[in-house]
């Protein structure tokens, strides 16, 4: 008879697990509020686009937080949700303000909350600041390639061919155009371009400016943590 070979077990080779990698959570944008809305050009930048009535819901969406849109209507003393509407929309556009629609019925009408986005506006500033920056930067490099002229009167200025043209009076007082010194020039784009970078730091300065959690008293478990360093010591 045949004798029966015993098999041994297989050995599984254990795989080495990698350690799993924590993923870090996406840090809070913390606005300061009072900041942003102390600046003139934050200011500006709203009534510009929605008018005084304008900056008024988009302040008070920044106070009170999503709102329903006839209840928003109601606290700044609109008439109607249609009388508001058309400010919102405005902010809209530039995503100033966004919106969230629910419905709690099979044949309900939508209702719309509303929410304002004051971060977006410390973006749409800063984008309209590093423009103006890049132009400047250009004007510096078409100025040392070319020479200016300049009107005494409304300071308007012009190329040589033009000043040529219009031989050496400007085309919209006609006063005398006098030549522009290169440097005076170049340096007069080089100081603006520094106080915009001052202006776009200032704006950096207001982005999570506030701590996440202010005031309050400290956790038992941090006062535990810093009782045991003390005592490693």
């Amino acid at each position: 008879m045949a004798k029966k070979i015993k098999r041994g077990k297989k050995v599984s080779k254990s795989r080495k697990r990698e350690p799993a990698v924590k993923q870090q959570k996406p840090q809070k944008v913390v606005i300061n509020i009072n900041k942003l809305l102390s600046l003139e050009e934050a200011v500006k930048y709203v009534v510009d686009l929605s008018g005084e009535k304008g900056l008024e819901v988009f302040k008070y969406l920044i106070a009170k937080g999503p709102m329903e849109e006839n209840t928003l209507a109601k606290k700044l003393k609109f008439e109607k949700a249609n009388a508001i509407r058309k400010f919102l929309y405005k902010l809209y556009n530039k995503n100033l303000v966004s919106y969230t629609k629910k419905k709690k019925g099979a044949k309900a009408w939508y209702t719309y909350y509303w929410k304002a986005n004051p971060e977006r506006l410390i973006f749409l500033i800063k984008k309209e600041y590093e423009d103006e920056i890049q132009q400047a930067k250009k004007s510096i490099d078409l100025n040392k390639a070319n020479d200016f002229y300049i009107c005494e009167t409304c300071n308007r200025q012009y190329e040589l061919k033009q000043a040529l043209e219009n031989d050496f009076r400007c085309a919209n007082c006609n006063g005398t155009l006098v030549h522009m010194e290169t440097s005076q020039v170049v340096g007069e784009k080089e100081n603006r371009i520094s106080f915009l970078n001052e202006k776009i730091r200032k704006l950096g300065e207001i982005d999570n400016s506030l701590p996440a959690v202010t005031g309050g008293k400290k956790s038992k478990k941090s006062r535990q943590n810093k009782s045991s360093k003390r005592k490693r010591r």
